[in-house]
């Protein structure tokens, strides 16, 4: 689904998948481990031969969050209020293939008959994204901002969740929840034309709660 903001512009894209649907791309995203990013060839995909699939690793972060706003910058990051910070973990990314890559991948389809090629992504020291864990009237969420707005959501099974369309802060936002977990997720842009994706995640709680939390970001 697309996820505007009050103007009715694209900010991003969310899939919500269901990881018991059997192809081949869903059998690669499936084994990507944390810190395991994947470029993939696959030869009768049509526009779409080439792709990129990643699972960022979370890594400690020790420096404090005025550390990590420096880190971050450009961004512009706004951040829950009036809750206590627990522990904060960041995500790196990865090269993207090169030019040279991908015409190699396309040779080695041609040449061996080969349906899928694959190379590994190099990771890198580039912030993609960020997880802080507060606690707020004695119930625990996470809070994650990430620079990346074309985003994957795999449950494992779909029919077992509740979706909500809702606004947050003038933006499109997604509330998915069950019995158990419950999460919200949007976009917007800050003042130097960046879009980030918010999400919040808790679990035990309801939509009310976690929508309060968003629209008191600061």
């Amino acid at each position: 689904m697309e996820m505007k903001d009050e103007k009715g512009n694209v900010l991003g894209i969310l899939d919500i998948d269901s990881l018991n649907r059997d192809n081949v791309m869903e059998a690669i995203i499936k084994e990507l481990k944390p810190g395991m990013g994947k470029g993939i060839y696959i030869a009768d995909a049509g526009e779409k031969k080439i792709s990129q699939q990643t699972n960022y690793k979370a890594v400690e972060w020790t420096a404090g969050l005025t550390a990590l706003r420096e880190k971050a910058s450009p961004w512009e990051l706004s951040f829950p209020m009036d809750a206590e910070l627990e522990d904060i973990r960041v995500y790196y990314g990865f090269d993207n293939l090169t030019s040279q890559e991908i015409d190699e991948m396309i040779e080695e389809s041609k040449r061996t008959g080969k349906h899928v090629v694959l190379r590994d992504l190099r990771p890198n020291h580039t912030l993609v994204g960020l997880s802080v864990t507060y606690n707020k009237g004695g119930r625990d969420f996470e809070f994650r901002i990430f620079g990346t707005t074309k985003s994957r959501i795999q449950l494992s099974d779909v029919e077992d969740y509740t979706y909500e369309n809702v606004l947050i802060r003038g933006n499109e936002a997604v509330y998915i929840g069950d019995g158990d977990k419950q999460q919200l997720i949007w976009i917007e842009m800050d003042s130097r034309d960046k879009a980030l994706q918010y999400e919040i995640i808790t679990k035990g709680s309801d939509r009310d709660w976690i929508i309060s939390i968003a629209e008191t970001l600061l």
